[in-house]
């Protein structure tokens, strides 16, 4: 088959025998793609500073069928993004996302808009912006695009709309209202406020352009959160590295500088 061109966004790179590396990268075309890139490791010319996790690379690459890896021909730098390292909370904020894209990503029809998504969130993390908040919206968007998204209206056992505080269920994978508690006995049910809810709710909803405007406060990042991770450990049946990055960092932040601060009045 001819060599294809295409915008590409790194996922995952891995080395490979002496000289060579594996490299995961999404594509607003053909979805996930991985790659073996020949000599990678030693080559200037083809591979110039474009196979780090996060860089939008223009990536020339071959795909034969019944063969699970494709070949890297050459890649070409268009953004790196090197302010997302700049801090831990970017850095792994950028790790999730990537991570979590690289695993639900299938056979959708809208990779397209799966892959516009990402490169905003990078984009977005990029500038500055609060990162948790980031993390909540396109997460949220990933999960839609690629057809997980839950339910976040109806309650899963009276299947009415119901206003005021929820639970999400796990096994159930939508929210359970206060009167319907007693029937999800067993599940594994996160606490949901009115506030994030919206927030959720908007956050699938936006123009994309408009999504990096989202502002999730603290509670609503903290709610959001635990559930996504719980939710999307349920759905990959397995549990995402960058997630367990995120709890042990965000514990970390807010531990008291000052051990007895919590003894004063």
């Amino acid at each position: 088959m001819p060599p294809r061109q295409t915008l590409a966004l790194i996922l995952k790179t891995q080395d490979y025998g002496e000289a060579d590396r594996l490299v995961v990268f999404l594509t607003p075309d053909e979805g996930r793609v991985t790659a073996l890139a020949k000599h990678a490791r030693k080559s200037k010319r083809r591979f110039a500073n474009c196979l780090e996790p996060f860089s939008l690379v223009q990536a020339i690459y071959t795909a034969k069928p019944n063969l699970e890896l494709a070949r890297l021909d050459r890649g070409e730098l268009v953004e790196a993004f090197p302010e997302l390292r700049r801090s831990l909370d970017t850095l792994a904020a950028a790790a999730c996302l990537t991570e979590t894209a690289m695993e639900i990503v299938g056979a959708i029809d809208n990779l397209a808009e799966l892959f516009a998504a990402l490169q905003s969130s990078l984009t977005h993390l990029a500038t500055g912006l609060p990162s948790w908040s980031l993390l909540c919206s396109y997460l949220i968007r990933l999960l839609a695009l690629a057809g997980y998204g839950p339910s976040w209206q109806t309650c899963q056992v009276c299947r009415r709309n119901t206003d005021g505080l929820v639970w999400f269920s796990l096994n159930k994978g939508g929210i359970v209202c206060s009167s319907c508690l007693g029937q999800s006995q067993g599940d594994r049910l996160y606490p949901l406020h009115p506030g994030a809810r919206k927030l959720i709710l908007a956050a699938q909803r936006l123009p994309l352009e408009n999504l990096p405007r989202l502002r999730f406060p603290e509670l609503a990042q903290k709610e959001t959160l635990a559930l996504l991770h719980g939710f999307i450990r349920q759905i990959l049946g397995k549990e995402l590295k960058s997630f367990n990055f995120i709890d042990t960092l965000r514990n970390f932040q807010k531990r008291p500088t000052d051990p007895h601060a919590h003894t004063r009045n």
